[in-house]
This record gives structure tokens, sequence and C-alpha cells, in this order.
């Protein structure tokens, strides 16, 4: 009986012992399985943060024309410069360059695109370089390339969301304008076709769902113009459409806190994102000469046909004149930033507020072509140099 009892014993504790091991092995389980769904996610959370990174890193450019740091910067040879801030960077295109530079002016690198007839456009993130007249067209971020593809119609122009979603505008011999829409990724995604009208600005919204698109056509011998907002995940026609029957040409599109804001050269318009109702309008007397927006204002260089001066106006949301100032005759850009207006005008960088009113001032050493805000610091595009001036 001892020697049953033993046995017995032993296999109790041989018992006991497995499933402490089995509950041991259980548990260390459940830890890793925690802790794997714990790093999945703060991935997910902070998926662009993490990614973002590592796109392109295969193709990451390292290329540099020079290692200096500071200002001014000289300018390259190049028949043409096309200069926009970029982030807390800029970037400089030339006929056979895209640099990019930090404001500190060293450069993050140079490019050799070797495109024909190179043209950009940007966000604050991503670079769209496309060969006007041509079918290619590129991806950078600030220190790579994301893709490279083409098409094979002629492009005309090109957009970028606030993403990297790209509008590829293009014309046929059977089309005026053909609208291709590729995502970061470089595939394609969206095909829109307008068989008579000119498309002159594509935009998107902020979900980069849908596109507006500003056209100009004829209609019995008479010019109009049109808005139209299609619906990219489908094949279906305009979700809304708004019709302005007068000779007006489409200048700039801007799309954001539920309106869709469009410059003409004579005239102003604030739409509805949703519906394409008009909040607003401004009708000029004159030639608009160009335009800038921000989130709350329009600012507005036209050339006043009565006087033969140019006025600065600022305008709300629903395109409503908040001022307006006479300018000089040589200016040739305004930036929009919050509230607030910015102008190079006779030498002398001015900031205004909202009722035209001086809230900055910075004399300048020599005249510039052009300039950029970025922050407090103001980029000045000379003849043969960029320089930087603090506000």
């Amino acid at each position: 009986m001892a020697e049953n009892k033993s046995v017995g014993a032993k296999t109790s504790d041989l018992t006991a012992y497995r499933k402490k091991r089995k509950q041991k092995q259980f548990y260390k389980k459940l830890v890793i399985a925690s802790a794997a769904l714990i790093v999945i996610v703060v991935i997910a959370a902070n998926f662009s943060s993490i990614i973002e990174p590592l796109r392109g890193i295969a193709s990451r450019i390292e290329t540099k024309t020079s290692e200096d740091v500071g200002f001014p910067i000289k300018l390259p040879g190049s028949a043409s410069y096309s200069f926009d801030s970029f982030g807390d960077n800029f970037l400089l295109l030339t006929d056979t360059y895209l640099y990019i530079f930090g404001i500190d002016g060293g450069q993050n690198y140079a490019l050799r695109h070797g495109y024909s007839n190179p043209n950009r456009c940007s966000n604050t993130k991503r670079i769209l370089l496309y060969d006007k007249d041509y079918g290619n067209f590129s991806l950078y971020s600030r220190s790579s390339v994301i893709y490279s593809a083409d098409v094979e119609e002629k492009i005309v122009f090109a957009s970028l969301s606030s993403n990297e979603t790209a509008a590829i505008v293009t014309n046929s011999d059977r089309y005026s304008n053909i609208i291709y829409i590729y995502d970061g990724n470089g595939e394609w995604k969206y095909t829109r076709k307008f068989l008579d009208e000119n498309v002159m600005n594509v935009e998107f919204s902020g979900d980069e769902r849908y596109i507006y698109v500003s056209v100009i056509g004829v209609e019995n011998g008479d010019i109009y113009s049109a808005v139209y907002k299609y619906d990219i995940f489908t094949e279906s026609e305009a979700i809304w459409s708004y019709k302005l029957s007068r000779p007006s040409i489409p200048v700039k599109m801007s799309v954001g806190g539920g309106k869709v804001r469009m410059v003409y050269d004579n005239f102003a318009v604030s739409l509805s994102e949703s519906s394409g109702e008009a909040a607003g309008e401004k009708e000029f007397q004159g030639t608009v000469m160009c335009c800038d927006f921000s989130s709350s204002r329009t600012g507005i260089i036209c050339l006043d046909s009565a006087t033969n001066k140019k006025v600065l106006t600022i305008l709300d949301n629903d395109m409503k004149s908040i001022s307006a100032k006479a300018v000089s005759p040589n200016i040739n850009r305004v930036i929009a930033e919050g509230d607030n207006m910015y102008i190079v005008e006779s030498g002398i960088i001015y900031g205004f507020n909202s009722q035209a009113e001086v809230i900055a001032e910075k004399a300048l050493k020599e005249d510039y072509v052009s300039f950029i805000k970025i922050g407090s610091s103001v980029l000045l595009l000379g003849y043969d140099s960029v320089d930087k001036e603090e506000l």
C-alpha cells in the first residue's frame, strides 16, 4: 500500500507540474501577443511619422552642387527659375536642376531632372515635377524620389493635393483635355475627359475624394466659365456645376473650410463645397494680375481700368471686400498668411492687416524678382542670387 501511495503521489506531482508549465507558457504567449498588439496600435497611430521617413529610401538623393551654408545663394545659370516654399525649406527649379534648400541656406540636394520643359507644383511635403508638353512626371519628398511615371499625351499642367495625390492634365487629338488622377505610389486611380471644354484649374477636397475643376468653353458663340465637382471614386457625372455666363478667364482656385474660392481675371466668387451654391462674389473693373489665398482671406492685385493703377483688395472667405489699397505698378506678387497680406513695393517688404494697415516693414538692399515667406523669414529671388531677410 505504501508503494502504491508513493506512485500516486509522484503521478499527482507530475500532473501539477505539467499544468503549471502550460500556464506559464500560456501567460508567456499572452504577454508576447499583448506586446505585439501594443506595437501594432502604436504603429497605426503614428503611421505617417514612422513609415514616412522610409518611403523612397532606395531612391534617396545624395547629390549636391555645393556644401556652402548661408545667404546670399548664388544662382546657377538658367533660362528661367521657379521659386517657392516647401514646408520649412524652399525649392528652386531651373532648366537643369531641382534644388532643395534649408532655411539656413544649405543645400539638401540638387537633382539633375533631365526634363526639357520642367514645371512643378508643391505642398509642404511633396513636389510634383512634370515635363510640360511631354509626358513624364515624378513625385519627390524632402530627400527622395518617390516615383516616376509617364502618360501618352502631352502634359498641359498638373496639380497636387495637400497630401500626395496628383492630377495630371493632358491634351489629345480627340479631347480638349483629359485629367488623370494618381495616388502617392504612382498608381492610376481615375480619368475624366473633356471633349470641348478647356481645363484651367484642378483642386482636391481635404479628404482627396473629390476634385473641383474650372473650365472655359464656347456656347452659341459666347465664352462661358464653369466649375464642376467630381467624385473620383466613381465614374458618374458632376455632382454639381456652377456656370458663369460672362467672358471671364479662371486664374486661381482654392478649396477648403467648406468653400470653393474661384478668382477670374475680372471676377471672384465663393461657392459651397457641398452644393456649389454661391455664397458671395466680387466684380473688378479691371484685370486681376495675381492673387493668393490663406485659410481666412483672399488677396488680389488688380489693375484698375478707371485709374490705370494697381490696387490690393483684401476679401473674406465669401469674397466680400474688407479693404483696398493702391500699390505701386511694379507689384507682381501678393502672399496671404492668416488675416495678413505681404508685398514687396519700391524696395520695401510690407505686411498689412485686413484693414490694409501696415503691420510690418523692412527696407531691402536691392530690387528682387519675387519673394516667399517662411515663418518670419522672407526669401528674395534676385537676378543672380537668393537672399534672406527677417521681418
